[in-house]
């Protein structure tokens, strides 16, 4: 469906030098990509996982947490790298400004109201 193994590489070293310009090069944010919705890249236990939707489109989403035990919900669909990354830019700035002590990334979209806890994954994932 889209790129996940060339397109990774460059990808993680843009979304560094996100971390770098934010202030938080230090921190760590699981970031996952799979080219399709088989899940082979456990995309769908990050904070901040594509999943591919059609040659150079991904469905954004967050939520997830460090430990993979939360399901993260899909913030945006079908959209093109350049989207995410211009989406990932100003959430990573928010987060390096409005985190709490220790708060992860995907802990952060949450609290903040960014986007829904997925709780209960048939009745959350999709509302």
């Amino acid at each position: 469906m889209a790129e996940a193994e060339r397109f990774l590489p460059e990808f993680v070293s843009t979304v560094e030098g996100i971390l770098e310009k934010h202030g938080v090069g230090e921190e760590h944010i699981i970031l996952r990509v799979t080219g399709c919705p088989n899940g082979c890249g456990r995309a769908m236990l990050a904070e901040i996982g594509l999943v591919g939707k059609a040659p150079g489109r991904y469905n954004l989403h967050l939520g997830g947490n460090r430990e993979g035990t939360r399901v993260p919900k899909m913030y945006k669909e079908n959209i093109t790298d350049k989207q995410i990354l211009e989406d990932i830019d100003a959430l990573i700035g928010r987060w390096a400004a409005e985190r709490e002590e220790g708060e992860g990334f995907g802990d952060f979209t949450i609290r903040a109201g960014i986007i829904a806890e997925v709780k209960v994954s048939k009745r959350d994932f999709y509302a």
